[in-house]
């Protein structure tokens, strides 16, 4: 899916994560340290939040370097693993919305 939504967030991520490896697969990431996800998006001036309202009920807010900050308007879930998949999607389509007006 990030692939094809938002191919040159991908891409940069690669570049910087992967500089000498050439193209990963995306069916690799499920195995992928997730806080070296934070990291990589902390360095972009994306920053995810996780908290929990309930050990059933998970939400995830996206701040910018500028101050802007995206949610918590999204449905929850009930798991942190489901939450930080939804999250990163966010953070993936936020980059490359930056990226594109960037060109």
């Amino acid at each position: 899916m990030i692939e094809f939504l938002h191919p040159n967030a991908l891409n940069k991520f690669k570049e910087i994560m992967f500089p000498n490896l050439g193209v990963i697969s995306l069916s690799s990431l499920h195995v992928y340290d997730v806080k070296k996800l934070y990291q990589f998006f902390d360095k972009e001036g994306i920053y995810l939040t996780i908290e929990m309202y309930n050990p059933h009920q998970w939400v995830f807010t996206v701040s910018l370097s500028n101050g802007v900050v995206f949610g918590p308007t999204q449905e929850s879930k009930t798991t942190r693993e489901a939450i930080e998949f939804d999250g990163f999607l966010e953070c993936f389509r936020i980059l490359e919305k930056i990226i594109v007006d960037r060109i």
